[in-house]
């Protein structure tokens, strides 16, 4: 064998190497670029039960809310003017 082939036997190992790298980088590139869709559509539906959970808690705590669930569940109710005591230090 002269220089010359073996010169283009490495050459032609050099481009076969450097294709298989470029087609390996593809598809790595997909398989993250598919991960990365599904984490953000994951991102978006947590989002939204974010909101929900938040309007729901709003909900809950808005005073007619709790002073009735005071009135009918604790039996709570508030006190006749008589019925409280001034303390002064």
């Amino acid at each position: 064998m002269t220089a010359r082939m073996v010169l283009v036997l490495l050459l032609g190992l050099a481009v076969m190497f450097s294709a298989f790298g470029v087609v390996l980088a593809k598809h790595e590139n997909r398989q993250k670029y598919k991960s990365l869709v599904m984490l953000q559509n994951k991102r978006d539906m947590l989002e939204v039960e974010w909101g929900r959970l938040q309007l729901e808690q709003s909900s809950w705590a808005t005073h007619a809310r709790i002073e009735k669930e005071a009135r009918n569940r604790l039996k709570m109710s508030i006190p006749e003017f008589g019925d409280s005591v001034m303390v002064t230090p």
